[in-house]
């Protein structure tokens, strides 16, 4: 798998060029196997794997995409994050530390992957009984797909994890320490917005298929764990910004408060100019947390969050579009 690990000079066509080529080859390879063979009506299984065909090869391929788009993210995080600690020159060193952390990830999550597909296999008795090629198939192509998938959920919080502790605790405290905080509370937010794509296809696996309560509230309760840990770095690095911006608009206000005294006492100097440096001090740290979020920001995160639900409005549309299809 082509990764381009944590290199902040690709184009959204290069990232996307080899994942959308592993969903249409996984594709290709379950139409030939028969797994995306129309399914009759009451074939609960075929239209399982029909289902199952589709939606773990557009997952597969999405997440291959995440995990290239996250690491686009993360380098240019990271540079920005060196360029305020004035440690630009040990960017190589951070990016080795960081492709080295994720191959002990790859290592884990192929272990993991292939753990939940015997589990699955043996759980659904698949190896007691002669199974079709496209079943064999299925089974075969849900490992990357399990890899891929907790690759990415652990990626989400690692690499946040270490530009905190390795990067963030260089710079040092004022406006440049806030206005890193803004970039690690951006990275998590744009780490929200792709994981929203995930939960958008998910309405595939149940097309033309009822909704038991279980599945509703497994993925409900996933789907609330997912945003929880998605937003709980956004949630504490907001809230350090908002700590540290106070801490340092009090101590300008005392500044501008000893310089005001001093000149009283001593009359002399140049007071003017120095509370005017330190008042457009204030105004730059005021309007720092302002540029956290822009307009267009919460218009993304919006209409993503708006298009989980319509996804599931769409793949009940096109189920009646089908029905009436077939009934005329």
């Amino acid at each position: 798998m082509k990764f381009n690990l944590y290199s902040h000079s690709q184009n959204s066509m290069s990232i996307g060029f080899y994942p959308l080529i592993t969903t249409i080859l996984l594709l290709v390879v379950h139409y030939f196997t028969g797994a995306l063979d129309w399914p009759a009506d009451g074939d609960v299984q075929a239209q399982r794997d029909f289902n199952s065909a589709i939606g773990m090869s557009a997952l597969t391929g999405y997440f291959w995409f995440a995990i290239r788009l996250l690491h686009q993210n993360v380098a240019s995080s990271l540079i920005s994050l060196l360029v305020k600690s004035n440690q630009l020159s040990q960017f190589s060193r951070h990016r080795s530390l960081l492709t080295l952390e994720f191959k002990h990830h790859i290592f884990n999550t192929a272990v993991v992957s292939i753990l939940i597909t015997v589990s699955y296999v043996v759980v659904e008795g698949l190896l007691s009984t002669k199974q079709e090629l496209r079943v064999l198939v299925l089974t075969a192509t849900a490992v990357p797909f399990w890899f891929l998938m907790w690759l990415y959920l652990i990626q989400l919080t690692s690499n946040i994890r270490y530009l905190s502790n390795h990067i963030l605790t260089k710079v040092a405290k004022g406006n440049d320490y806030l206005t890193s905080l803004v970039v690690l509370v951006r990275l998590g937010v744009a780490n929200a917005f792709i994981s929203l794509g995930a939960i958008i296809i998910v309405p595939i696996f149940w097309f033309k298929k009822s909704i038991p309560s279980l599945d509703l509230f497994i993925l409900t309760l996933f789907t609330g764990i997912l945003l929880g840990y998605l937003c709980l770095p956004v949630y504490r690095f907001k809230k350090r910004l908002r700590e540290e911006q106070q801490v340092l608009l009090l101590d300008i206000e005392n500044k501008i408060k000893r310089e005001i005294k001093t000149y009283k006492e001593s009359q002399q100097g140049d007071i003017s100019r120095k509370v005017e440096l330190l008042e457009s001090e204030k105004e730059v740290v005021s309007t720092v947390s302002s540029g956290v979020l822009l307009f267009r920001d919460h218009a993304r995160m919006t209409t993503m969050a708006l298009l989980v639900p319509l996804s599931w409005g769409i793949i009940k549309m096109i189920e009646w579009l089908v029905a009436n299809s077939i009934t005329q």
